[in-house]
């Protein structure tokens, strides 16, 4: 079997797929600003990457009369003579005539350019070492690769491979693997080759100071991964946050919700304890707020943006599902096989998301298992081990869906038909083997009930990526619906432990908040100490979240007193308890509220911006409030009390001293002190500390 960078033999042609084609790849020739293109370049199209092999064969040595390699006068061929600038090639020179990839191709043509076995290829490939850690900037590390080809044989690959950094600002690499240290942080490298891909993690400590594990003491598994990770990079955790601060935040990220100043009150006059903060989030997981804020993040996340009876139905499904604890894996399996009446079936509300069957394909693949496949649709997904005959046969098992007179229906007949032959696929899950044919039985059962299995990785670590992304403002995957190989988590070991805890707990969305919300990385301020102001990525200390829109407009009705209104909603209705983004509200559009169009899987707001700054210090979304409610209930207390008693309601604290110094006198100086009081509150509202959760 050939070694990649060796001399071949006249008697062993390197076979086209996994011999030659690689060093094409290499080279750049078939990448998409070159002949990989759409159309191609110059009136020579190679296939992206060179994800269709036989293709790019055909085009190579057939086509336009077998121009392009001359077998008899190898070094004639066109497809040495351009990419090694004997003649005018727009691309440049690509293949120097003293390298080995030169060579290869040459021998391959004088040996009669065969293909080569047709069943032959490269099925996965390994990069070693995995996972690195380099003490400083500046340092080198040497990357190998070694190919698994489908004989069982193993190959060095590493000088054909391809590499990207995901982070050049911490680490570069060369063309030939070699990881050049640049910053201080956690990356990983890219590797393709042949169609498959991985990575390596590399990492540099933060700081020179070694951090002890006593340093940070565990109060669940969570803590124990990160306070190794921590202590591998050294970087010092901030302290636990004060009650205030975790009461705050425990409320927003579980209801979407403020405590009450009673409740303040109570919670910060009993000494701390985790026990304490335990009871505390425990209670938020039985209340309705946190039934209300979890159906909306569902919403969000299945794109529940229609109106009228079907949206009622779908929404009050998700909120049954919500407030009885439905089991995660249990819900998925409905929304992916229900049918019947939409405005009495909620779950099958979600087979309206797309019409075709690959664009449902798409929305699945990126909802429950975090797989972005829609590159895959016109060619082999350039970062991900996914090909065009794994997506249009995961996109099958969507094909015999009807829809008609307001119903979700399964027919007997509809396929997908592969692009480039024409053929119907058989439905086959992604990255798993090949099911036997299923008849006329519904081809999603098998879907769900291989999409929800306890084993599969995909879709266990996407859901609780989600759920850690909402609580820590950062997914140990980033994006959230981008889990591939050569995207890998901050902290790998940490969340196959947080999949493997969510399915012993039967797939309990309440049990995995509870689990992350009681741990000491859940739990540390947001103020940060030393070198763990770099940190980003390794939860040293509490990320600042933007309040999302609904979220953000609830909290300054709940403050001020004052309830919005909602167009054909009940008075008192909450933004978080509306049903689509189809009820009008201005506020909550230049707020930046999900309009479930797209992903919105992030806590930040997708607003921003000069319009939604000049409503907030103008507009009526505060300014609106500031009469009547709490402004009226205030009047007869004295200054401190007023000060105190706002400070409580927005901020969750009290006031400093020197806060306290500077609002007192102003409340009790001023000729009118309900303006005053006006002030203070519209300060307190437009404050970056009440606009995040920190």
């Amino acid at each position: 079997m050939l070694v990649a960078g060796t001399a071949v033999s006249d008697a062993t042609p390197p076979p086209f797929r996994t011999g030659i084609l690689p060093v094409l790849t290499k080279a750049g020739c078939n990448a998409g600003a070159c002949h990989g293109a759409a159309t191609g370049q110059g009136g020579f199209k190679l296939s992206l990457l060179g994800y269709d092999p036989e293709e790019d064969f055909e085009r190579i040595t057939r086509e336009l009369g077998s121009r392009r390699v001359e077998v008899a006068h190898p070094e004639e061929s066109l497809v040495l003579r351009k990419p090694s600038g004997q003649l005018e090639h727009e691309g440049g020179r690509k293949l120097r005539r003293d390298s080995n990839g030169y060579a290869l191709v040459r021998d391959w043509i004088a040996a009669g350019a065969p293909y080569g076995p047709r069943d032959l290829q490269v099925t996965g490939i390994s990069v070693e070492p995995s996972d690195n850690l380099l003490h400083g900037t500046n340092l080198t590390k040497q990357l190998r690769v070694t190919a698994s080809l489908s004989d069982s044989s193993r190959q060095d690959v590493t000088d054909l491979s391809l590499y990207t950094s995901n982070d050049d600002a911490i680490a570069e690499v060369s063309k030939t693997g070699e990881v050049t240290t640049v910053g201080r942080g956690l990356t990983s490298i890219m590797v393709r080759y042949s169609g498959q891909v991985a990575a390596a993690r590399i990492a540099v400590p933060l700081g020179d100071a070694k951090i002890g594990m006593d340093d940070f003491p565990a109060r669940n598994y969570i803590d124990e991964h990160v306070g190794r990770e921590l202590s591998r990079l050294h970087v010092p955790a901030s302290p636990l946050s004060d009650d205030a601060e975790f009461l705050r935040r425990v409320h927003l990220d579980v209801t979407g919700r403020l405590p009450t100043p009673e409740a303040t009150r109570l919670f910060l006059a009993e000494p701390s304890s985790a026990q304490k903060r335990q009871r505390a989030t425990d209670e938020l997981l039985r209340s309705d707020a946190f039934v209300d804020f979890w159906t909306m993040k569902l919403a969000d996340l299945l794109l529940l943006n229609g109106r009228g009876d079907t949206a009622a139905a779908y929404h009050a499904w998700l909120r049954e599902q919500v407030a009885t604890n439905a089991a995660f894996d249990r819900i998925t399996r409905a929304l992916l096989t229900s049918s019947g009446d939409l405005a009495r079936v909620g779950s099958a509300n979600f087979m309206t998301l797309a019409s075709d069957p690959r664009d449902l394909s798409e929305h699945a693949g990126r909802i429950f298992l975090g797989a972005q496949i829609a590159c895959a649709r016109c060619h082999s997904h350039p970062s991900d081990r996914w090909t065009q005959e794994d997506y249009h046969r995961f996109a099958a098992y969507f094909a015999r869906i009807t829809r008609e007179g307001g119903a979700v229906q399964i027919s007997t007949r509809g396929e997908v038909d592969h692009p480039k032959t024409g053929k119907p696929l058989s439905p086959k899950p992604l990255g798993a083997p090949s099911r036997p044919q299923i008849g006329d039985v519904d081809r999603r059962v098998e879907l769900a009930g291989w999409l929800t299995a306890p084993d599969n990785p995909l879709f266990t670590r996407t859901i609780v990526n989600r759920v850690w992304k909402h609580l820590l403002g950062r997914g140990l995957v980033e994006p959230v619906d981008d889990l591939r190989p050569t995207n890998p988590p901050t902290h790998p070991e940490l969340l196959d432990a947080l999949a493997a805890d969510f399915v012993a707990h039967d797939f309990d969305l309440r049990q995995l908040i509870r689990t992350i919300v009681s741990s000491r990385t859940y739990q540390l301020t947001s103020r940060t100490r030393g070198v763990n102001r770099m940190d980003s990525r390794l939860y040293s200390h509490a990320y600042l979240k933007e309040l999302p829109a609904p979220v953000f407009a609830d909290a300054v009705a709940q403050v001020t007193g004052v309830p919005d209104l909602f167009e054909g909603c009940p008075e008192g209705t909450r933004a978080v308890q509306l049903i689509s983004p189809a009820t009008p509200s201005p506020a909550l559009d230049v707020l930046g509220r999900c309009l479930r169009k797209r992903p919105c899987d992030g806590s930040a707001q997708t607003g921003g911006g000069l319009a939604e700054a000049l409503h907030l210090i103008n507009g009526s979304t505060i300014n609106g409030k500031l009469r009547g409610g709490v402004i009226e209930e205030l009047k007869g207390r004295s200054s401190r009390e007023i000060v105190e008693e706002l400070y409580r309601r927005v901020l969750t604290r009290p006031p400093a001293q020197d806060e306290l110094a500077e609002w007192e006198p102003l409340l009790a100086s001023g000729p009118d002190r309900t303006e005053a009081v006006q002030d203070l509150l519209w300060t307190l509202l437009n404050s970056r500390e009440f606009a995040l959760n920190h």
